[in-house]
């Protein structure tokens, strides 16, 4: 009888947290929690070394508001001494390696960390190469290497010294070079071959980093003053955020939907001269904005001419692109639309795109120079891409 009752017992514990637990999508993401997360925010829109013309007077509003978001409660209630908000003067070489060797100390196994760089960038000849540059206030356009953050430092930051962090999201809303004018005496003759775009999109290569970055490699970061001051990418984002991105039945804005908001909404607000690129190796499920909780008042225009939100009425389609070549970045194009897939980064990641309206489309997959395209009819429901065989199924 006893041990009827025993195993009973056992039966009953096995039972009741699968119960618990409900079907799998039934209940929202949940957030770290206050004690796991962290976010080193940087905006410079002025520059003690540069000449004003070369200003950018978006970017110190692009980092407060992102900080305003990640403090409210839907973005997650950021604890005030977990947000180290650093804008124009006080964002010096010194004080941002010393926000992000902070966050290094202090971060645990899991935690989540957002790092956000609103600032010039640059490219300059060094040695017998080129070396990437994030240009902060006290940064002097002539000795780079000794006043400016090398890339190569954020890449450490992110695959390395922050490796515990469970989620890393790295956004980059950075002006390239071509707005700036060439440091007094430099010699125009030894141009850089690589740009601001080919050395971000080397870092976060490792899983669980969201790299986010705000144009292509041949192109230049917005700045509208018809969109509330903000660079595109970062009033994208804010809006995405605030509920123009799709949510689930939960409310929730997961990181895959900010995503196809982003990648869908910055050509259209630029006449396609922008487009966001992103890498592949983050939790596409991951709660990034909560919309049943209050947010901060952002106070956002509405954007111009009639770009709206994805909140269209269709069964959807879904796309997932498999196969393909480490290196290699995937678009989708229908007409004027594109839409940016994804970098593959391992062989064994799987690219995604979601709430497609379903029709016909070309698949590009660009390797460098070279391009590949395939033409993809896509009906509602999950389809899958093979790049190697080239087959929809």
């Amino acid at each position: 009888m006893k041990l009827l009752l025993l195993l009973l017992l056992l039966l009953l514990l096995l039972v009741i947290p699968a119960q618990a637990a409900g079907p799998p999508g039934s209940a929202p993401p949940e957030w770290a929690g206050a004690e796991h997360e962290w976010a080193v925010l940087v905006g410079v829109s002025q520059y003690g070394l540069l000449p004003q013309s070369d200003w950018l007077p978006g970017c110190d509003a692009d980092a407060r508001s992102f900080s305003e978001f990640l403090r409210s409660p839907r973005g997650g209630a950021f604890p005030a001494a977990h947000v180290k908000l650093l804008l124009n003067q006080d964002a010096t070489v010194r004080n941002v390696r010393l926000a992000l060797d902070q966050v290094i100390k202090k971060v645990a196994p899991g935690d989540t960390v957002y790092l956000f760089f609103a600032c010039h960038g640059r490219v300059d000849s060094y040695g017998s190469g080129d070396v990437g540059y994030l240009l902060l206030f006290d940064s002097d356009p002539e000795y780079l290497n000794a006043t400016a953050l090398p890339m190569d430092e954020v890449r450490r930051y992110v695959d390395l010294n922050l490796r515990a962090a469970g989620q890393l999201f790295l956004i980059t809303d950075a002006c390239h070079a071509g707005a700036m004018a060439p440091a007094p005496g430099a010699d125009l003759t030894r141009l850089p071959r690589s740009t601001v775009g080919d050395h971000l999109l080397g870092m976060g290569e490792r899983t669980g980093v969201l790299n986010l970055m705000a144009c292509r490699r041949d192109e230049s970061a917005v700045e509208d003053p018809d969109l509330g001051g903000h660079g595109v990418l970062t009033y994208a984002l804010l809006r995405g955020l605030s509920g123009e991105a799709p949510a689930d039945r939960s409310s929730t804005v997961r990181a895959q939907d900010l995503l196809e908001y982003v990648t869908r909404q910055v050509p259209r607000l630029t006449n396609n001269l922008q487009h966001p690129r992103h890498s592949t190796n983050y939790s596409d499920e991951f709660p990034m904005a909560r919309l049943d909780l209050p947010g901060p008042p952002l106070l956002l225009p509405p954007p111009p001419g009639a770009v709206t939100g994805s909140h269209e009425s269709f069964m959807p389609a879904s796309l997932r692109v498999v196969g393909g070549s480490v290196g290699s970045e995937f678009y989708l194009l229908q007409g004027e639309d594109q839409r940016t897939v994804g970098r593959q980064l391992a062989p064994a990641n799987t690219l995604v795109l979601e709430g497609l309206r379903p029709g016909r489309y070309l698949l590009v997959r660009s390797a460098g120079a070279e391009q590949t395209r395939w033409s993809v009819e896509l009906e509602p429901g999950i389809h899958s891409f093979d790049v190697g065989t080239g087959q929809l199924r």
